[in-house]
């Protein structure tokens, strides 16, 4: 576990930086409830988007990306096509506070490009992701996921992808040219070690804290250490996890109040820039 010494608690914030903070804070990682009902929760107590809203106020979550648990689930491009449309409505309902994100699987490989290429030149997405291949069963070594990694490449877009570590590993070697972002941090600590160095190694990878790993006192210091505070992001999961319990760690951490305002929304606005849009 990396020692304390090299971290600072900083200066206890005014109430004037505590606003400006609150009005920040940038989710990378949220999952809509769908119109269709589907919805990752274990237990359902935020079923529709009114009541998504309503749960990030309380968190003082007021901006995020968003993707659709329907694009998630989809076995077609029917399927992911509905649920890109819901995030493409909900992003213009409320305008200014979330940011679309494209989710396609890749079964029909022609379909699901045409559809990454929609939702960029014409809902205006610069977001590709959140990616979990286990829900609907693909893989990321194949010549299909490739072209996926080439296009988000070519149309400068932020891709972000649940991968296990050797996942992990084999996107940032085989695509240095993507803009990667990869959720949590990891369920073990061999496993958060791995994630972390794989991290750091490839300039092109960032890391969000969603999940599980950021519980655990020392583990978002070491990531900030070693990564490096421009490439880890927060991230909550929300539907599934909760946004505030990984709030409350970022803003209890032994961090600098600079290297915290990276982490609640600068790099996630900064990711965004870069892929031009507006945070």
């Amino acid at each position: 576990m990396v020692g304390l010494a090299n971290f600072v608690l900083g200066e206890p914030l005014t109430r004037e930086a505590v606003a400006e903070t609150r009005r920040g804070i940038f989710d990378a990682h949220l999952h809509i409830p769908s119109d269709n009902g589907d919805n990752f929760q274990w237990n359902l107590v935020t079923r529709n988007m009114a009541e998504f809203v309503a749960y990030l106020d309380k968190c003082d979550v007021k901006r995020g990306v968003i993707s659709s648990s329907r694009s998630n689930l989809a076995q077609t491009p029917e399927d992911f096509r509905a649920g890109n449309r819901e995030v493409a409505k909900y992003a213009e309902k409320y305008k200014g506070r979330f940011r679309g994100s494209c989710v396609i699987t890749p079964f029909r490989i022609d379909e699901a490009l045409r559809e990454i290429e929609y939702c960029r030149k014409e809902l205006g997405f610069v977001w590709l992701g959140e990616f979990c291949n286990y829900m609907t069963h693909y893989r990321y070594d194949t010549p299909e996921w490739a072209e996926v990694m080439k296009l988000a490449a070519k149309l400068n877009m932020v891709i972000q992808i649940h991968t296990n570590t050797s996942e992990m590993r084999y996107l940032a070697e085989r695509f240095p040219e993507a803009t990667i972002v990869f959720p949590h941090l990891g369920p073990n600590k061999d496993d958060i070690g791995q994630r972390i160095e794989i991290v750091a190694k490839h300039r092109n990878c960032c890391i969000d804290i969603s999940g599980s790993g950021i519980e655990r006192v020392g583990i978002l210091e070491k990531a900030v250490q070693e990564i490096g505070a421009d490439r880890v992001l927060y991230g909550s999961d929300f539907t599934i996890n909760e946004p505030s319990a990984v709030i409350a760690r970022v803003k209890n951490a032994f961090l600098t109040p600079a290297d915290r305002e990276k982490v609640l929304f600068r790099n996630v606005e900064r990711l965004l820039s870069r892929a031009g849009q507006n945070s």
